[in-house]
């Protein structure tokens, strides 16, 4: 998993980063314990490479079952995404967390997860970032506007003479099928899902390919296929910005903030403007305010199951006040990795049209967020897709399904990484769907709020569907 990378990807790096190294991976399609000590059970699936022709080369899909503490009762199972492109699902599962992201499904389902082709225990895609160090993220130039475009099709070009077809199947289509593959390996009939982030999207995909195969899905954090580049990149930096301001807020109201009783917004103006001028020291690159900026989609969306508030960002703003920054510097999602990019390529491409076009996404974006501009995923998706090598194979648009049984949305009313407007973009396109908000600030409604944990617990153990304002 991508652990710099925040934003739609958050939920998986944050789980990410409490996966400890070394979890056994099982060498065939039999069900093994992950350790001997674990109730984890591993496997690894060989798929079709292209799934146009499934008695062709295969590649690896790394799977991990958690089983129901009552399999004579259990419904079926729920395959779980955290976020991405390139959430190691798989990976976090074994090494224990699964009871930690949903304990309360165990008795009534096995917990599933997997990691995705080119990432984790799965075939590897492992050709390094996109953006290599010291490549203009935004550039202020045509020259600079160039050297990040041929940043991404140097990387994607070498990728793709070391990996070749694994590179060109590695888009969402192909991941939904390989989820089938693994609800036919556990022999059901059925499959619930629980997608997070940009896992809502690989759940969009399956229920849209397979509608016949949904039993319960939740989508939580949405990413809305039909907004476009531009769009997408808009609603999120607008969302950051209300974010940002939230967090001043709290700076002023609450102790636990290091910088209470300071003027947090002014701090940040005056420190983004001297790193401008003279970059700080505190990483193998100079943290200039656009390394500040780059990091405040890791830095600003809350996860509160899992301990991430906006504690990191004041002490990372305390401590490049002083001179240094290297709390921006381990938070900058500046470089885009590749199973990342690979994935965005094909799937959510930043359709930049050259460098005009760039410096009038990078203009809108401050228009709308001051503070924040473009320094957004959204942005470095279409940064990190400015030149690579193949055209995506499902570019934007919408994503209307039909004939599944009721499919429910969730979004949190200030989700900075995925905001509401996803959300109620998506239900319109789900014909038999149910939108649950939650009142909350943060990334996903239901790591944010117990009321969204109650709710989606009660839908998939119950199939009861929460009241419209539930959560408010």
């Amino acid at each position: 998993m991508w652990k710099k990378l925040s934003g739609v990807g958050v939920v998986g790096v944050l789980l990410a980063a409490a996966v400890p190294g070394g979890a056994a991976v099982a060498t065939g399609p039999k069900w093994d314990k992950c350790t001997p000590e674990g109730i984890e059970l591993c496997t690894t699936l060989k798929v079709p490479l292209d799934w146009s022709k499934p008695s062709g080369p295969t590649t690896n899909v790394f799977v991990v079952k958690v089983p129901a503490r009552d399999q004579s009762k259990k419904r079926g199972a729920i395959v779980f995404n955290p976020g991405g492109p390139g959430g190691a699902g798989g990976s976090i599962y074994a090494a224990g967390m699964a009871d930690q992201v949903m304990g309360p499904l165990r008795d009534k389902y096995d917990l599933v997860s997997f990691d995705p082709r080119g990432t984790g225990a799965s075939s590897q895609l492992d050709c390094g970032p996109v953006l290599r160090p010291g490549v203009p993220v935004f550039p202020k130039n045509k020259a600079e506007y160039d050297r990040m475009v041929a940043s991404s099709r140097a990387t994607g070009q070498a990728c793709l003479k070391k990996h070749g077809n694994l590179m060109r199947n590695l888009d969402t289509r192909t991941a939904a099928r390989d989820i089938d593959a693994i609800r036919a390996a556990l022999g059901e009939r059925k499959l619930s899902f629980f997608g997070m982030s940009y896992g809502s999207f690989m759940g969009t995909v399956y229920a849209q390919l397979f509608p016949q195969r949904v039993d319960r899905m939740l989508l939580d954090g949405i990413v809305d296929h039909s907004q476009g580049s531009q769009r997408f990149m808009l609603e999120e930096a607008k969302e950051m910005e209300s974010e940002f301001n939230a967090f001043i807020k709290w700076c002023a109201t609450d102790k636990a903030c290091e910088l209470h009783g300071q003027n947090v917004g002014k701090l940040w103006d005056d420190t983004v403007r001297k790193a401008d001028k003279t970059p700080l020291p505190g990483g193998s690159i100079p943290v200039t305010g656009d390394v500040m900026r780059m990091a405040l989609p890791a830095l600003l969306p809350k996860i509160v199951d899992f301990g991430a508030d906006w504690t990191n960002l004041a002490g990372a703003l305390a401590k490049a006040a002083k001179g240094d920054g290297s709390g921006f510097y381990s938070s900058y999602i500046g470089y885009a990795e590749t199973a990342y990019a690979a994935v965005s390529c094909m799937d959510l491409p930043g359709e930049l049209k050259g460098y005009a076009d760039a410096r009038a996404r990078i203009t809108l974006a401050r228009a709308v967020a001051p503070r924040v501009g473009a320094a957004v995923e959204g942005w470095i998706m279409a940064a990190a897709c400015s030149g690579w090598p193949i055209p995506p194979s499902n570019p934007w648009a919408a994503t209307p399904i039909k004939n599944t049984p009721t499919i429910l949305i969730a979004t949190a009313t200030h989700d900075p990484s995925t905001p509401i407007a996803g959300a109620r973009g998506l239900h319109r396109q789900i014909r038999n769907s149910h939108l649950l908000v939650a009142e909350a600030h943060g990334h996903t409604a239901y790591f944010n709020s117990q009321c969204a944990r109650e709710a989606v617990t009660a839908y998939f153990l119950d199939g009861k569907l929460p009241a419209r304002r539930a959560c408010y």
